[in-house]
C-alpha cells in the first residue's frame, strides 16, 4: 500500500483522545439510600459490567472514528487489483448477517418468555449482542474476509511500487492514422479528437518527463524529446493516410522502444541489480490513440505481443478510444473495370458496389468523371442510388456496427481515343466519412497488339485471323488485334519482335534455327501458341521435329502420336479454375465450348515445367492444353486442331470460339500489359515494351502535387514505385532527351477495410495483449482515473469516507442510547 500524503499518518496519534476523554467523563457510581441493600449490590454489579460493556463499544467506535479521518487524509491507495466481493463472498457475506439476525431475534424471544426481571433481562440482551456481534465477526472473518484477503493477494502479482504523480513519465504516443479516423463527429474528425486528449494530457506530464511520437501509417521512429512543446507540434502534424501499418505490429515496436531505452537506461546505472530497482525511478507507459476499427489490427493475433507484455510487468498500455458508437456511413466500396488495358476505340464497363452503415440515401447520385487531355474533368455519367437494406439486413446488424451491402451499378465508358484515361466515381452525399465518396482508376488503351499466324495451309490461317479480327470490326477500327498470316518459309525472315504472339497452326515440322528463334522470342516476353491440328500425314516426322533437343527448350510436353476418340470427347471445363477460363463465368459459363466435340487429338507427355490447365472427358484425362512459362514470355500448346479438317467442332461453337480466341490471345500476351489501378501501400511497376528503349528517367507526379524523379537501371525495363501511399492519379512522365510526355499512368485507392467501422471487440483486444494487460479509456477524464489507478493503486479514501461516516453515525447513535438508557433508569429508580 502506498500513500500520496504519508505524514498525516502522524494523526492517528490523536486516537489517544477518545482514551483521556474516557476516563476524565466517565459514570460515577451514585449513592442511593434503599433498604434492600443486597438487592442493590446486586444490580450494582449487573449495571457495572454492563455500563463497562457499553463503555468499550463506543471508545471503540470513538477511536475508530479519528483514525477513519487521519487515514481518510491521508489517502493511502493499493495495489490494482479487483477489490470487490466475488459472488461466493457476497452470498456468505449475506448468509452470515441474516443468521446473526435471526439467532439474536430468537434468543430474545426466548429470554422474554423465561418472565425474568426487566434488570436481567436487560442483563442477558446487554450479553447475547457482545456474543453474537463476536461470532459474526468471527464467521465474516474465517468465511469472507479469509478467502478475499487470499484472492486479492493471488491478484496482485507484484508490489505496488514506491511512486508518486511527480516522478518524469518515458512516454510513446502511438497514433492511429488510418482512414477511418477521419470520421467527424461534431465538426471534428477522430484524429483531431486523439490530438487534443493528448495535448491536454502532454501538459500534465511531470517535468523531465520524455516522449516519443509514433504513428500507423510509418515506420519511422522518432526520438524520445524531453522538450514537450516539439512533441506537441509533431502531433499537431500527423494526418491521416490511405495506407496504414496493423495497429499491433506498431505496438510491438513501442515495445521494443521502450525495451530498448529500459535496458540502456540500466547499464548507465551500474548500481541497479534488478529489473524492478530500476523500473521504480521511472514510470515507462504507451498510449494508443485509436477508434479500434477492426479493419486496423490483423485477423488473427500473434502470440508474441501477448508474450512480450507478460515479460514486462513494468510497462504500462494505455487504450484511448476515440470512435464513435454509432456511426453512419454512406460510401463506394470498390470499382472493377472489365479491362484495365484496350485497344484504342473500345469499351470498358465500370462495375461498383455501394455500401452503407446506419444510414440510407435514396436522394444520393453516383456520377462518372474523366479527364480530358488538359486534365479537366468532364462528366460522363450519373445514375441514382438505393442502398435501403432489407429488413433481415437491418436486422442482422442492428446490434453490430458492420456494413450494409446495397446497389451493385454498371456504367460504361465507349469509344476510348485517349492513350491514357483517368477518371473517378463520386457520389454526392453528406455523410461524416469524406475518403469512400470517391474512387478512382486509371485505363490504358493501345494501339492493337501485332498478331503473326504462321501456318503451312492459307486458309486455316487465314481463319484464325478472321476470327481475331473481323473485316467488320477492322473497318471499323474497333479491331482488337492486328493479324499477319505467313508460311513456313517466310518465318525465318519476319523480325518476331515486333508481335505481341504469334500463333503455329497446323505446323508439322520446324528447323532447328526456328525452333531456336521461337525460343529466344519467348525468353524476351513474347507469346508463342501451338494449335497441332493436322499432321501433314507424316506423323514420324512430326513427332521427330518436336521432340527434338531445340523444340523441347521450347515447348512444354513431348509428342507421342495421334489418336481418334471413339466416340468423340469434350473439354473436361467444369470447376476449371484456370485464369484462361475466368472470363467465360461472366459470358454465362463454359457451357457451350465444353458441349463441342472432339474427334482426334495429339497425345502428349508434359515436361516438368508444363502446367495442364485444360484435359479432355476421356477415361485418361488426356492433355488438351498444356503451357509453361518460358523467360519473360510464355508458351501455349493446344492438341488438336481449331479449323474443319474433322479435328474438332470448336468451328461451330459461335461466340464461345470467338471468345476462346479472343481470351487465348490475352493469355498470351499478359506478361506484356502493366496493370494501372492499385491499393494504397502496393508496390506499382511499368514495364516497357521490348520494341521501345525505356528512359534514362522520368518523374513520378503523385496526387499531392508532387514531382519525383525516377532512375531506370540500365538495361531493365520494368522499374518499382513502392510509394503509392496516396490516393488519387499517378503520372509517368517521360523527361529523357529534355521531352515531356505522359508515358502513362496508374490510379491507387483506399481499400475497402476503411470503410468498415466496426470495433475491436474486448475479447479480441485480450487474445493480444492479455487480461488485465491494459486499460481502455475513452476520454480525459477517464484516462487521468486510469492512469492515477495504474500509477498509485486503487485509491481508497472513497471507502473510508463511507467508513467514517458509519462509524460517526454508530458513536452517535450509541452514546445517545446508552445515556437515554441510564437516563430511564434513575427515573424509574
Amino acid at each position: 500500500m502506498s500513500l500520496i500524503h504519508p505524514g498525516l499518518l502522524l494523526g492517528i496519534v490523536l486516537a489517544i483522545i477518545p482514551v483521556i476523554l474516557h476516563f476524565l467523563l466517565r459514570s460515577k457510581p451514585k449513592k442511593i439510600i434503599f433498604p434492600a441493600l443486597a438487592l442493590l449490590q446486586r444490580r450494582k454489579i449487573q449495571n457495572s459490567r454492563r455500563l463497562k460493556l457499553r463503555h468499550l463499544w463506543l471508545l471503540l467506535l470513538r477511536i475508530l472514528v479519528i483514525v477513519a479521518i487521519v487515514l481518510a487524509l491521508a489517502r493511502p491507495s493499493l495495489p490494482p487489483a479487483n477489490y470487490s466481493f466475488s459472488t461466493y463472498e457476497l452470498v456468505m457475506l449475506l448468509t452470515i448477517i441474516i443468521i446473526a439476525m435471526l439467532s439474536y431475534a430468537g434468543l430474545m424471544r426466548y429470554f422474554q418468555q423465561q418472565r425474568v426481571s426487566q434488570q436481567t433481562l436487560n442483563t442477558h440482551r446487554t450479553y447475547l449482542r457482545g456474543g453474537v456481534g463476536l461470532a459474526t465477526f468471527l464467521l465474516l472473518l474465517l468465511f469472507v474476509f479469509w478467502p478475499y484477503q487470499r484472492r486479492i493477494f493471488a491478484e496482485i502479482s507484484e508490489p505496488l511500487p514506491a511512486v508518486s504523480e511527480n516522478i518524469p513519465v518515458t512516454a510513446i504516443f502511438l497514433f492511429d492514422t488510418s482512414l477511418s479516423m477521419d470520421y467527424r463527429q461534431e465538426n471534428q474528425s477522430r484524429l483531431d479528437q486523439a490530438k487534443a486528449i493528448a495535448d491536454e494530457h502532454l501538459s500534465n506530464l511531470p517535468a523531465q518527463s520524455r516522449v516519443s511520437v509514433l504513428y500507423s501509417s510509418s515506420e519511422d521512429i522518432s526520438p524520445y524529446q524531453s522538450d514537450l512543446s516539439a512533441v506537441q507540434s509533431r502531433i499537431n502534424a500527423l494526418k491521416t493516410s490511405a495506407y496504414s501499418l496493423f495497429l499491433d505490429d506498431r505496438l510491438r515496436t513501442a515495445i521494443n522502444r521502450q525495451e530498448e531505452d529500459f535496458k540502456r537506461s540500466q547499464n548507465e546505472q551500474p548500481g541497479s541489480q534488478t529489473q524492478s530497482s530500476n523500473s521504480n525511478q521511472y514510470v515507462r507507459e504507451i498510449y494508443l490513440y485509436t477508434d479500434l476499427a477492426r479493419s486496423a489490427w490483423r485477423n488473427q493475433p500473434s502470440q508474441l505481443l501477448k508474450q512480450q507484455l507478460e515479460k514486462l510487468k513494468w510497462l504500462g498500455i494505455y487504450i484511448i478510444d476515440v470512435g464513435v458508437t454509432n456511426p453512419q456511413n454512406i460510401g463506394i466500396s470498390q470499382i472493377r473495370l472489365s479491362r484495365e488495358t484496350i485497344t484504342l476505340g473500345n469499351s470498358v464497363a465500370l462495375k461498383t458496389e455501394i455500401v452503407s452503415s446506419g444510414i440510407t440515401a435514396e436522394n444520393t447520385i453516383l456520377e462518372l468523371f474523366t479527364q480530358n487531355e488538359k486534365g479537366q474533368l468532364i462528366k460522363r455519367d450519373q445514375r441514382p442510388l438505393s442502398t435501403v437494406s432489407s429488413s433481415a439486413e437491418k436486422t442482422e446488424n442492428a446490434s453490430n456496427v458492420g456494413l450494409n451491402r446495397g446497389a451493385q451499378l454498371e456504367m460504361s465508358l465507349s469509344k476510348i481515343s485517349q492513350p491514357v484515361t483517368q477518371g473517378e466515381l463520386r457520389i454526392t452525399s453528406s455523410d461524416p466519412y469524406l475518403p469512400d465518396d470517391v474512387r478512382y482508376f486509371t485505363i490504358v488503351a493501345e494501339p492493337p497488339p501485332h498478331i503473326l499466324i504462321v501456318s503451312p495451309d492459307q486458309n486455316s490461317g487465314r481463319l484464325w485471323s478472321d476470327v481475331l479480327a473481323p473485316e467488320k470490326l477492322v473497318a471499323l477500327k474497333k479491331n482488337r488485334y492486328l493479324c499477319k498470316v505467313v508460311s513456313l518459309n517466310e518465318i525465318e525472315s519476319v523480325p518476331l519482335d515486333q508481335f505481341a504472339a504469334v500463333y503455329l497452326i497446323n505446323v508439322s515440322s520446324l528447323s532447328a534455327t526456328s525452333w531456336q528463334q521461337f525460343t529466344e522470342y519467348a525468353e524476351k516476353g513474347g507469346g508463342v501458341c501451338f494449335i497441332l491440328g493436322s499432321d501433314g500425314n507424316a506423323p514420324e516426322s512430326m513427332i521427330v521435329s518436336f521432340n527434338s533437343e531445340a523444340a523441347q527448350k521450347l515447348l512444354p510436353l513431348e509428342l507421342l502420336g495421334s489418336l481418334k476418340f471413339i466416340p468423340p470427347e469434350f473439354l473436361d471445363l467444369e470447376n476449371n479454375k484456370q485464369a484462361l477460363f475466368s472470363y467465360f463465368q461472366d459470358l454465362g459459363g463454359t457451357g457451350e465450348l465444353a458441349s463441342m466435340e472432339i474427334s482426334r487429338f495429339w497425345r502428349v507427355s508434359p515436361t516438368k515445367q508444363g502446367q495442364v490447365i485444360a484435359q479432355y472427358t476421356d477415361s485418361r484425362h488426356s492433355p488438351a492444353i498444356v503451357e509453361q512459362s518460358l523467360g519473360k514470355g510464355k508458351v501455349v500448346v493446344l492438341t488438336t486442331g481449331i479449323d474443319a479438317k474433322g479435328w474438332s467442332q470448336f468451328l461451330f461453337a459461335r461466340w464461345s470460339y470467338l471468345a476462346f480466341a479472343d481470351q487465348l490471345t490475352r493469355y498470351l500476351i499478359h506478361t506484356r500489359s502493366n496493370r494501372t489501378n492499385y491499393l494504397a501501400g502496393e508496390v506499382a511497376s511499368y514495364q516497357w515494351p521490348t520494341s521501345e528503349t525505356p528512359p534514362v528517367s522520368f518523374l513520378l507526379r503523385t496526387p499531392d502535387l508532387k514531382q519525383l524523379p525516377i532512375e531506370v537501371a540500365p538495361g531493365k525495363p520494368l522499374v518499382l514505385i513502392p510509394d503509392t501511399t496516396a490516393v488519387g492519379h499517378y503520372q509517368l512522365i517521360n523527361n529523357s532527351n529534355n521531352k515531356t510526355r505522359l508515358a502513362t499512368g496508374f490510379s491507387v485507392n483506399a481499400s475497402a477495410g476503411e470503410s468498415n467501422f466496426q470495433p475491436i471487440s474486448i475479447e479480441e483486444l485480450n487474445q493480444f495483449m492479455g487480461v488485465d494487460r491494459y486499460s481502455l479509456s475513452r476520454d480525459m477524464e477517464g484516462l487521468k482515473r486510469t492512469i492515477r489507478s495504474e500509477r498509485l493503486g486503487v485509491e481508497i479514501f472513497p471507502m473510508l469516507a463511507a467508513l467514517l461516516l458509519i462509524f460517526f453515525c454508530l458513536e452517535h447513535f450509541t452514546a445517545n442510547y446508552f445515556y437515554a438508557i441510564d437516563q430511564s433508569a434513575e427515573a424509574s429508580s
